[in-house]
Order: structure tokens, then C-alpha cells, then sequence
């Protein structure tokens, strides 16, 4: 009988093992097939592509989804990432350039785009056609509103314009312990030191300059983490300005918080952008800039490329949101694609 007893209990391992490598062999074939449709599989018939492009990864975040099993859901869930249009000039509101004031061949050809404009953003020339339509809108201003005071004017920070440097690459004062010393990562700003140091425009940044609510660095740092001390609430769904940066990675562990916080969840920049009272009024009157309110999911997405797919412009990926006549100007833009 035991005999038996163990007869059985070897059909029922076998029987394990066989389901383990059928469901390992589906998760295998499952992934492999997402992988291929990331990263290009050249073999593809057009048709074919066209049909795996709709369940692609195209971003990091995807990426992590899909990894940690959370993209495979089947059930309906509601978007966060939404832009919509508004009248109202405050904090918070998002700006994006109107195309027809910054290139030569949108809008009005008898009207040339200002040099001093354009200067304003780091642009020499008008972002020519060539360069293809994503470059274009990567080189299109986008920008969030920091403060809007009667007297002081307007700030705001360049979301769409990378420096090229890491936090970790600042150069930070040497602690007194250190005498001597050069020190080129301050400890107490670890967890952000491989975060990317943003270029927020060709004026001074709050910390240079007042020093009110920018960071401690000098730096402006936007956020997602309610728990730092001393920092603004900009926008209802949860986008903050300023605070101690040392401070905030206290405040990402915060256990009040509903979700675990990274580095990712903060941008800093250097500079800003600013205006003189009722000069940001004006341009927009004149058409130079569409206000929006976009939601923080979709402002802090990752636009890293990922294998051969270019991540969607910032500019883009607002514009497409917003529908309608914003949809017809992005289309304009991307005609000959």
C-alpha cells in the first residue's frame, strides 16, 4: 500500500511539473512576443506591426507595469493622464507654445517668429521642418506656472528641456567635516543624485534670486510628496512647488503617504522663466501660448526612449489630450509624417 501511496504522489509531481512548464512556457512565449513588438521585430509584415504596436511598451513606466504583472489587467480603469483647455492664468496651469509663433512655415507666412521670443527658450533659429515632427515638438516651450504676483510677474519652469546633467553632477559645497574636501554628492541628497537636472529657462531660479520657495540648492524642484516641509500646492491632483530637498527624503517615506516615493517623483531645475507684470497677459492674448490644466500622471511620465520606439513629446501627448482644435493643431505639425 505504501508502495502505492507513493506511486501516487510521483504521478501527482509529474503532474505539477507539467502544468509549471506549460504555464512557464506561455509566460515565456507572452513576454517574448511583448519584447519583440518593443524593440522592433524587423520580420513583421506591416499588417502585423501595426497590430502589436497597440500592445507595445513605449515607455519605462509600461515597462514596470508589465514587469510586475500590473499591465496585464483586463479590467476597465480609469485614465489619470488628461489635459483640458483653460481660460484661468494661476499657478499650476500648464503653458504650451503655439507652433504658428515659433516656426516659419505654421500659421501666418508673412509673419516671422521673434528672435527675442525665441531667445527667451534657448532657440537661435525657428525649429526647422527637417528635423521631423517629434524633434520639432520636443524644441516647442512647454511650461508650468509657478507664481503670478500683480507687481513681481510671472515664473515658470521649462518642462521639456533636459541639461544633460545629473543632480549628482553639481558640485556641492564641502561640509564642515570636510575640510579641504571637495565633495561632489552631498549625502543628504542621495536618493536624488541620478535624477536629470532640467534647464527651467534663461532667468534666474527662485533660489538664486529670493530664495522664497525655491530649494536649498538653488535649484527649483517640482514634486509629488505633499509631506515636504515648506513647499506650495500647485494643482488640486496633487503638484507641488519648493521645499528642502534634504529634507524630502524624509518626507518620501513619510508613512501618512499612500504610496512609496522615489526620486522619480521630483524634478529639479536650473533657472527659470519669468515675465514682467502682465507681459505672460499679453502674450497670451496675442495667441503665443495655449493654457491647460494637465494632471500630474501625465506631466511626470517618462519620455526616456525605449529600444526603437521614441517616447511621445511632452508637447504632443497634451495637445493630443486636449482634443479638437488643439488635436488639429498637432496634426498640423505632424503633416509630413
Amino acid at each position: 500500500d505504501d508502495d502505492d501511496d507513493d506511486d501516487d504522489d510521483d504521478d501527482d509531481d509529474d503532474d505539477d511539473d507539467d502544468f509549471e512548464d506549460e504555464l512557464d512556457d506561455a509566460a515565456v512565449a507572452d513576454f517574448r512576443s511583448r519584447m519583440g513588438s518593443l524593440f522592433g521585430d524587423e520580420t513583421e509584415s506591416d499588417e502585423d506591426s501595426s497590430d502589436a504596436s497597440k500592445d507595445s511598451i513605449s515607455s519605462v513606466d509600461e515597462l514596470i507595469s508589465f514587469a510586475t504583472g500590473k499591465g496585464s489587467s483586463t479590467e476597465e480603469e480609469v485614465s489619470t493622464e488628461w489635459a483640458n483647455p483653460t481660460d484661468d492664468i494661476e499657478a499650476g496651469v500648464v503653458l504650451l507654445a503655439n507652433p504658428a509663433k515659433f516656426c516659419v512655415d505654421i500659421g501666418d507666412p508673412s509673419a516671422s517668429p521673434s528672435p527675442a521670443l525665441l531667445a527667451k527658450f534657448g532657440l537661435t533659429l525657428p525649429p526647422p521642418s527637417d528635423l521631423g515632427p517629434d524633434r520639432r515638438a520636443d524644441l516647442l516651450p512647454v511650461l508650468t506656472l509657478l507664481e503670478r504676483h500683480p507687481l513681481k510677474g510671472s515664473q515658470a519652469v521649462l518642462l521639456n528641456r533636459r541639461t544633460g546633467y545629473l543632480l549628482g553632477d553639481l558640485e556641492q559645497p564641502a561640509s564642515p567635516e570636510d575640510e579641504g574636501a571637495t565633495s561632489f554628492a552631498s549625502p543628504k541628497l542621495g536618493a536624488f543624485m541620478i535624477q536629470p537636472l532640467w534647464f527651467g529657462g534663461t532667468s534666474a531660479g527662485s533660489g538664486e534670486s529670493s530664495g522664497d520657495m525655491g530649494s536649498a540648492s538653488g535649484l527649483d524642484m517640482i514634486h509629488l510628496c505633499p509631506y515636504v516641509k515648506d513647499t506650495k500646492q500647485l494643482t488640486e491632483d496633487g503638484l507641488f512647488w519648493g521645499g528642502d530637498p534634504g529634507q524630502a527624503q524624509e518626507a518620501m517615506n513619510d508613512p501618512r503617504l499612500d504610496r512609496v516615493m522615489t526620486g522619480f517623483d521630483f524634478k529639479f531645475f536650473v533657472q527659470s522663466t519669468r515675465w514682467f507684470p502682465l507681459q505672460l497677459e499679453k502674450e497670451i492674448r496675442d495667441g503665443t501660448w495655449f493654457v491647460a490644466n494637465v494632471s500630474k500622471e501625465v506631466l511626470f511620465k517618462s519620455r526616456d526612449r525605449m529600444g526603437t520606439r521614441r517616447a511621445k513629446p511632452l508637447w504632443t501627448d497634451i495637445m493630443e489630450l486636449m482634443g479638437g482644435e488643439y488635436k488639429n493643431i498637432r496634426d498640423e505639425l505632424y503633416r509630413d509624417e
